[in-house]
């Protein structure tokens, strides 16, 4: 967390108004932690017990942070040690109850701006990247023989500045956190837009001697190791949240590789058990915006992101309704479980694809042994056909000839369409002469491009009311989509 003096009067004085804004307005406290601390203070719980009034501090990183922010002039007027004051945890050691117990309980200088419960989504984030950070710091320490509360404190007060400008600058942070470029960090997106880096804002609020000469080599070298564990905590959230960060991919490469190396197979499962722990009241407290931690999972999440990248490549969803958009988008997030696939075609079948419309289908899958699409799977009610195996031909090469004539064909029948649509870039439609089947319409269309697999078959109400024919093929191509990118065919 290098911090440098802006090398220009303007950003200085950009500096300079910030860190006075934020010092005031601070981000919002859990009062129920707040006033949980208080208590505790009145029934004596931490007499002499400082490890104790650590732990409780910890369960509220604005508490924390605002704590180490009031003791540091207090160290530094009784010229207390640099090993001291560097270092959060060791701070609060040396303060001791009675000079903590003084800060809880003036509300004239706890910071009661903000509403801590009511919270932006990107805000929660920020509160749950900051736990993941922490957690990850305080677990790493202890593999690395290091202290683990040191490396706990210290992943929180990295992240300091970004929750400072997160409650502060909410529209400005907003709107970068929702365009990172991807050659660009967070860090670097909010200095070109503030004229500051964050960690400068953080330095500059928590050790404003130290910005005297523009730097403070011997901080930052008493922190290097410590620093280097909580990059990997901050890699993991980023991880984590592949819609956010475009490094995302290749932050769980590199974190992954490092975990696997220093601590093996359980270091997520350990890092997720703390973070879950530390988060525990920010959980209670925030339901409906705090994600609960439960469900870190670096690797699941970033393979759900790819498939629901692959529901927004998948371009006919334009033409479905809002309802079968998301329910879509919702099963391109399912796909990720390779064991749940019968789960995801009995949705898409049972579920989606009436939803959209269809009255009932079936799936024709060629067999290559009898050189035919037989009939496999057939949902809802289907009136226009028999749902019976069609014959297919071979040409001179032996290879499977699929669609223009049916073997039945042969012999002067008229050829299924079907097999016609096997052969087919485009849908077929269908639609009966007669009365009877007059109020339906008929969709096939071929699975898999390179390799062409079988055929869906829908079918579709007509009426006055109904979308129009380009509406309704878009549909079908959009289900036709979604299960061809289920069964993984190109």
């Amino acid at each position: 967390m290098r911090s440098r003096v802006p090398n220009n009067p303007l950003s200085e004085r950009r500096l300079e108004k910030a860190t006075k804004h934020v010092t005031i307005f601070w981000f919002p406290i859990n009062p129920s932690i707040l006033e949980d601390i208080r208590a505790r203070f009145r029934n004596g719980a931490f007499n002499e017990n400082i490890e104790a009034l650590l732990e409780a501090l910890k369960r509220d990183f604005a508490l924390f942070t605002f704590i180490v922010k009031e003791l540091m002039p207090m160290a530094t007027n009784e010229r207390v040690s640099r090993d001291v004051t560097n270092n959060p945890a060791e701070l609060l050691r040396w303060a001791g109850p009675e000079r903590i117990r003084k800060i809880i309980f003036d509300d004239q200088i706890l910071p009661s701006n903000h509403v801590f419960n009511s919270i932006e989504p990107f805000q929660a984030d920020r509160l749950r990247e900051t736990a993941i950070i922490a957690s990850t710091a305080e677990v790493l320490s202890e593999k690395h023989n290091l202290d683990p509360e040191t490396g706990f404190c210290r992943g929180v007060i990295r992240e300091i500045g970004l929750n400072l400008i997160a409650w502060n600058y909410p529209s400005l942070y907003s709107r970068v956190v929702k365009s990172l470029h991807p050659n660009r960090t967070l860090d670097e997106e909010l200095t070109a837009e503030l004229g500051f880096s964050p960690s400068l804002l953080a330095m500059r609020v928590l050790r404003p001697d130290a910005m005297i000469d523009g730097s403070d080599d011997s901080f930052e070298q008493t922190w290097a190791t410590y620093d280097q564990l909580c990059e990997v905590g901050e890699a993991l959230a980023r991880a984590e949240n592949p819609a956010t960060y475009p490094s995302a991919e290749n932050d769980w490469r590199l974190a992954s590789a490092y975990l696997e190396k220093t601590v093996g197979a359980q270091g997520i499962d350990l890092i997720k058990s703390r973070a879950i722990e530390h988060s525990r009241e920010y959980q209670r407290s925030l339901v409906g915006s705090f994600q609960p931690l439960q469900q870190f999972d670096p690797a699941m999440k970033l393979e759900n992101y790819r498939h629901q990248q692959n529901a927004l490549r998948n371009r006919y969803l334009q033409h479905c309704s809002p309802g079968v958009q998301n329910a879509l988008k919702d099963l391109y997030a399912e796909m990720v479980k390779q064991h749940t696939l019968g789960q995801v075609l009995e949705r898409l079948f049972r579920g989606i694809i009436p939803e959209a419309g269809f009255t009932g289908g079936c799936v024709f899958v060629v067999d290559p042994a009898s050189f035919a699409l037989k009939p496999r799977t057939v949902f809802g009610k289907v009136r226009l056909r028999a749902l019976e195996q069609v014959a297919l031909r071979r040409d001179r090469s032996g290879i499977q000839e699929t669609g223009l004539q049916a073997l039945a064909g042969q012999h002067g029948y008229v050829s299924d369409s079907a097999a016609t649509a096997l052969s087919c870039s485009q849908p077929v439609i269908e639609r009966p002469e007669d009365d009877a089947g007059a109020a339906l319409t008929g969709m096939y269309g071929s699975l898999g491009e390179t390799r062409r697999i079988g055929v869906l078959y829908l079918e579709l109400p007509e009426g006055p009311d109904l979308a129009s024919d380009a509406q309704s093929l878009g549909k079908f191509k959009a289900v036709r989509q979604a299960l061809s990118d289920a069964l993984h065919l190109e």
